[in-house]
């Protein structure tokens, strides 16, 4: 996801580049202002695209964090009947003798 979010940013540097590239060739001052206006408006959309996507990597990576915080928090472990070995509630079966 890194790599989109400079994607974004480099494509946002490049649309503003033509928008001043085509407004200098149209030749007038009116034109150029618009291009570039448009240009800006159009990078900004993607700039701020990429803002989101880095916000949502960190607040996935966040939460990636706080999941395995409570996994371990709430690890609870439970005894095979058959030979005692003691394993993590979630498995289904034991790894020791392979007991259900």
């Amino acid at each position: 996801m890194i790599l989109m979010s400079w994607a974004l940013i480099i494509i946002g540097v490049i649309v503003i580049i033509i928008s001043v590239v085509v407004g200098l060739m149209n030749g007038t001052f009116f034109v150029l202002l618009m291009s570039i206006i448009g240009g800006v408006t159009a990078a900004m959309i993607f700039f701020a695209l990429s803002m989101i996507i880095d916000n949502q990597e960190n607040i996935l990576f966040q939460l990636r964090q706080q999941n395995q915080f409570m996994k371990k928090l709430h690890k609870t472990n439970k005894n095979c009947p058959n030979c005692d070995y003691e394993f993590d509630d979630t498995l289904k079966s034991c790894p020791n003798c392979g007991y259900r």
